[in-house]
């Protein structure tokens, strides 16, 4: 049996004395891009950020999505945490799949914008394109913990971005998001049509809102405080995993209670954990991966 994540509560607060996560599969999701409209001028749209966004679920105390990044590709990406999700534009032709009906107009060529990044000191987030030689990856772009107008991009269209009726589509696998640091982040992205299609030689649509979205990297208890008698603790999770939260009042000791089951479900999330019975002046706990 491994803890995870261990903290110590006691007089002078909180210690962090490590942590191990076992091998898991890294996240493969998918977030779409397209327009609530492809009349000229329209605002580009993230169509289901909704459900993988901070305020997803019901937003800050009801757990949120997140993008969770394990550290499971060691000999590619070392001491790194990463995650295949794609963001993907929707297609507004038959011969890629569509029309979709929130696709962008033909003649738009849709971009992720990196516009701001918040997270432990130090953090990066890194862009691998891994299509040409997965075993080699080279880097897109990074950008640091502290940015806040950043103007980073990478392409999600596939089509020529000189030509007015190519689809706006794209679907690209292989690229890689990795963090240097374990914890929590948020990423604050959108989307932007660069293209000169539009009236005067300008984009098509207007850019989308900036969207913000929480990035896990590994397992580890981001958020901790301490009321009373009463702990609030906060960690990401990946899907379909189950861990026990416990406490024990020695570290090396055998005697540890559980808290609570955390059921793991489809997606990746953030959960906050309370314990009602703080009250002794010393006070360890730990996260494990359940083991039935």
């Amino acid at each position: 049996m491994k803890p995870t994540s261990l903290f110590r509560l006691g007089i002078l607060g909180l210690l962090m004395l490590g942590g191990v996560i076992p091998p898991a599969s890294a996240q493969h999701g998918h977030i779409y891009a397209g327009a609530l409209s492809a009349d000229p001028g329209q605002p580009l749209w993230f169509e289901n950020g909704s459900v993988w966004d901070t305020n997803s679920w019901g937003g800050y105390q009801q757990s949120p999505a997140c993008i969770y990044l394990t550290a499971n590709l060691p000999d590619t990406y070392p001491g790194q945490y990463q995650s295949a999700i794609t963001f993907a534009a929707e297609p507004a032709t038959i011969f890629n799949g569509g029309p979709s009906p929130y696709a962008a107009a033909p003649g738009t060529y849709v971009q992720l914008r990196f516009v701001s990044l918040q997270g432990p000191a130090g953090g990066a987030l890194t862009i691998w394109d891994e299509v040409d030689d997965p075993a080699h990856p080279s880097v897109l772009l990074s950008v640091p913990v502290g940015a806040t107008n950043g103007s980073q991009m990478y392409n999600l269209s596939e089509g020529d971005p000189l030509d007015p009726t190519a689809d706006p589509y794209g679907h690209i696998h292989g690229r890689r998001w990795t963090l240097n640091q374990p914890g929590l982040y948020i990423v604050g992205l959108q989307l932007v049509d660069t293209s000169s299609n539009g009236p005067d030689g300008g984009p098509l649509q207007s850019p989308s809102a900036v969207t913000y979205f929480y990035l896990q990297a590994g397992l580890f208890i981001s958020d901790f405080s301490r009321t009373n008698n009463t702990t609030l603790a906060r960690f990401g999770l990946p899907g379909l995993t189950n861990y026990v939260y416990e406490a024990s009042p020695t570290v090396n000791g055998t005697n540890w209670v559980p808290i609570a089951n955390i059921v793991g479900t489809t997606h990746s999330e953030l959960r906050w954990l309370v314990d009602t019975n703080a009250s002794a002046p010393s006070r360890f706990y730990r996260l494990r991966v359940a083991t039935n």
